[in-house]
């Protein structure tokens, strides 16, 4: 199977969460025999390392005409059999399909809210006409893949789809490059000074609740004098965060690391003693979620305090990995911390719980399985009802 994997909002040198989704999908399902043809936003540069069976493109242009044109050739001369796009918007892959007469599947991973959270949203008069036309778009795909069941629901219900084209693939997470490694050793590494240590990673943005970890850390150093709060990452709310945390006296606690290349996050992750996810209800609570850090914290064999938002809520629960607590609230989010570091045996247990589920449940290889099944699946299903496809190479 051939497939043209559209990420046209993605830039892969960009460490977040999209980037690092978009390539360890493609890198997996490279692995697996498939051949793949990636497509990022045009302002990336450079091309990742992505293994066997995987080429990547970078667009001239960022114009519809000059996707469109760009895409199509490479589908016709390699050959592809299914078009994959990550966008809430998937125009370039509808219009494709009607040009080569492919099946096309959208992948979704948030929504509308998030630019608004950031103040990048479209006027509201655009609003209307614009689900129209998406909703339009989506009654044509094959597919539609959510990574949550409610993300799922809520777009089955807005543009009224049938259940039966819309499928959940939760995210994942290598299992061997995120794995346990000895917590004084990464220490040594990184040169962390002695103390406890409360790791976040992920972006600086407003649903991920990074404000309000900030705000429980005089509760925790309150209870835990030795504590240290290391966050990895970066995003739009950096300067925001750094000032909270001068005017509640913790910046000298408080260690921002700044992006980091993925494969050195689980450097960061194990000289934890524990890990955080402290998101916050708007936006979350509505799609559900199937966040990155909770597996790779998982992965890495560290104990996790979360947020209680569906998705994460079921993740703890069933894995036995860690606390949770209701969101948005600094006072109960210090009390679990301060709790769990004051009590070893505990974070043992449930770094190990955590391991475990993610390499039975959560690995990026079940989730390219997943996602190349739908894929077979939207090409028979277009065969059989117009007999559109070319047959598989």
């Amino acid at each position: 199977m051939s497939i043209l994997f559209l990420a046209l909002d993605v830039n892969p040198t960009m460490l977040r969460g999209d980037s690092i989704h978009t390539l360890e999908l493609a890198r997996f399902l490279g692995g697996m025999g498939v051949s793949v043809h990636l497509v990022t936003a045009p302002n990336g540069i450079g091309s990742p390392e992505l293994g066997p069976n995987v080429t990547h493109y970078v667009p001239p242009g960022s114009s519809d005409l000059t996707l469109v044109r760009f895409c199509r050739q490479i589908a016709s001369r390699t050959g592809c059999d299914v078009v994959y796009e990550r966008r809430l918007s998937p125009k370039i892959s509808y219009a494709l399909s009607r040009l080569l007469r492919l099946p096309f599947v959208i992948e979704i991973n948030g929504s509308e809210d998030e630019a608004e959270m950031q103040g990048t949203s479209r006027p509201r008069k655009a609003q209307g006409m614009r689900h129209s036309v998406r909703r339009h778009m989506y009654h044509q795909a094959a597919k539609v893949v959510a990574v949550s069941d409610l993300l799922a629901e809520g777009v089955r219900k807005a543009y009224r789809l049938p259940r039966n084209k819309l499928i959940v693939v939760p995210n994942g997470v290598d299992t061997e490059r995120f794995q346990p490694l000895d917590k004084a050793e990464c220490r040594r590494l990184l040169e962390l000074e002695r103390g406890s240590w409360v790791v976040y990673v992920g972006n600086l943005v407003p649903w991920q609740g990074v404000e309000v970890l900030v705000q429980a850390m005089p509760l925790i150093l309150s209870r835990v004098a030795d504590a240290h709060l290391a966050i990895v990452g970066d995003g739009i709310l950096r300067n925001k965060i750094l000032h909270l945390a001068s005017e509640l006296d913790v910046l000298k606690r408080t260690h921002m690391m700044g992006p980091v290349p993925h494969e050195q996050v689980s450097r960061l992750i194990c000289a934890a003693d524990l890990c955080v996810a402290p998101f916050v209800s708007v936006r979350n609570s509505k799609i559900g979620l199937s966040p990155l850090k909770l597996y790779e914290y998982f992965a890495c064999g560290r104990p996790v305090v979360a947020s209680e938002i569906p998705g994460v809520a079921e993740a703890i629960r069933e894995s036995g990995a860690g606390e949770l607590v209701p969101s948005d609230d600094p006072g109960a989010l210090s009390s679990a911390i301060s709790s769990l570091l004051k009590d070893e045996a505990k974070m043992q247990s449930m770094g190990r719980n955590g391991r475990n589920f993610a390499v039975s449940f959560c690995s990026w290889a079940m989730a390219a399985q997943r996602v190349e099944a739908t894929l077979i699946e939207a090409m028979e299903d277009s065969s059989q009802s117009s007999g559109l496809m070319r047959p598989r190479s």
